[in-house]
């Protein structure tokens, strides 16, 4: 069976008040538009209507999926016409069309599935998903006489009709055949002066011929006008992908306080503790601790590592690591099995080996530490010149004092230490002390002479 689908983006999403094109706007980490073509992911065949914001929308897609100019926007007959009457279209030879709204995130692959199968076991020209809510304001309401149905949007609704609280999602599947042999007898005679796909239901009423209608969840179906319509949906989203880890044995202290993008991964046995963000592709091992105040952004996170009051960006941490709290580890780095980052400590772009430890008030930065390496308080390395970065290479076992700076580029040798307060210019060999410092002066009887002047 072959389905085209047609998207529908075009719109500039007037109440959202946003320069943004509205299907570019975010839920769970990715735009209300990638949630769709995630869905749709079961056609080869996807065509993306654009409009207000052409470009950007363009810009978002996937190059295997074509894009089709609605130049003004008349309406969702306008647009499908639109796509029906390109070269792009006719090319395709579909037996069925899908047209799916670009804004309803929570489309469930599920109902797609059913609602196209539905229409082919009768061989009707269209089919159509729908819901029970409480609050249909908004909605066009699915009007049921005898045996003929229609929708009616709300600016064209009777008070009887408003009352109506069954209501269309959007989401439509057509038998090409009829689409094509139809789509241009739509007009504008309705509130808004546009071309209303839902007309094509009348056509079919008309026609004698079968209509299905496909009825689901209300959530699955709620599409996006506002920015608190973005909020709502965003919530309920939410909920269920946490609820999803909890069936799956991660535990969450407070789901109210914990925001999870959709492409994040939790394995078992893990904790997540109040007010963590976990976003982008982040990956969780099992048996972890992370949070309380936890921000995690496309890292990965080893098995039994904890991340306390840290933030965590762009990073790998191996298994057994010990984070926080109120570390940074900046993009780039990665962090060996059992390493320890601790208190007011920062790293980017560095390697640091199994068993190291960076315990506080320290930076680590364009460097490699090997293995069981202590990096302690107030050390940083010096790692920019002004016009350029340089690497640091602290080999295993090396010890690094207290307030130290290790002036890049520069190698620190196995097992060799490095006095406290020391700037080191110089490459330090294996198992030697490095120092550098004034020798020590103490002025008897300073304090005293300073008062009486």
């Amino acid at each position: 069976m072959s389905v085209s689908v047609i998207v529908l983006a075009a719109g500039k999403g007037t109440r959202m008040n946003s320069e943004l094109p509205k299907v570019l706007h975010k839920v769970l980490g990715k735009s209300l538009l990638s949630h769709a073509l995630e869905t749709l992911s079961f056609s080869d065949n996807k065509l993306v209507v654009v409009g207000h914001g052409a470009d950007l929308v363009i810009d978002s897609l996937p190059p295997s999926i074509k894009n089709i100019l609605q130049k003004d926007q008349l309406g969702t007959g306008h647009a499908v016409s639109t796509v029906i009457n390109s070269e792009v279209f006719k090319k395709s030879k579909s037996e069925f069309t899908l047209v799916v709204p670009g804004d309803v995130p929570g489309i469930k692959d599920g109902d797609i599935e059913l609602l196209i199968n539905e229409v082919k076991t009768i061989s009707a020209p269209v089919g159509f998903l729908t819901a029970l809510v409480e609050d249909p304001f908004g909605y066009g309401r699915i009007v049921k006489n005898n045996e003929e149905i229609k929708i009616v949007e709300e600016k064209d609704c009777s008070d009887d009709e408003r009352a109506i609280n069954e209501i269309n999602s959007g989401i439509y599947c057509f038998k090409t055949e009829f689409l094509i042999e139809n789509i241009d007898n739509l007009n504008t005679q309705n509130a808004q002066g546009e071309f209303y796909l839902t007309d094509l239901i009348g056509i079919a009423n008309n026609q004698k011929q079968d209509i299905v209608i496909v009825q689901v969840d209300e959530d699955s179906i709620k599409g996006i006008n506002s920015m608190s319509q973005l909020n709502e949906v965003e919530d309920i989203m939410q909920k269920k992908l946490i609820e999803g880890f909890m069936e799956q044995g991660v535990y969450f202290q407070d789901p109210t306080s914990t925001y999870i993008d959709a492409d994040v991964t939790i394995s078992s046995g893990t904790k997540v503790l109040a007010n963590t963000h976990l976003t982008g592709s982040t990956s969780i091992d099992e048996n972890c601790t992370i949070g309380p105040n936890a921000q995690i952004n496309d890292s990965s996170i080893g098995k039994n590592s904890k991340v306390v009051n840290s933030v965590v960006d762009q990073s790998t941490i191996h298994e057994n690591g010990n984070i926080g709290p109120f570390a940074h580890i900046r993009p780039g780095s990665e962090l060996g099995e059992g390493v320890k980052v601790g208190s007011f400590a920062e790293t980017k772009k560095s390697k640091i080996g199994k068993g190291s430890k960076v315990p506080h008030l320290a930076y680590v930065g364009d460097a490699e530490l090997g293995e069981n390496v202590n990096f302690s308080a107030g050390a940083i390395t010096v790692n920019y010149d002004g016009k350029e970065k340089h690497k640091t290479d602290i080999k295993d076992g090396a010890f690094i004092g207290s307030d130290v700076m290790l002036v890049a580029p520069v190698t620190i040798g196995e097992e060799s230490m490095i006095g406290a307060g020391s700037v080191i210019t110089k490459d330090v060999p294996s198992k030697a002390l490095g120092i550098e410092r004034n020798n020590q002066k103490n002025v008897e009887g300073y304090v005293d002479r300073k008062k009486k002047k």
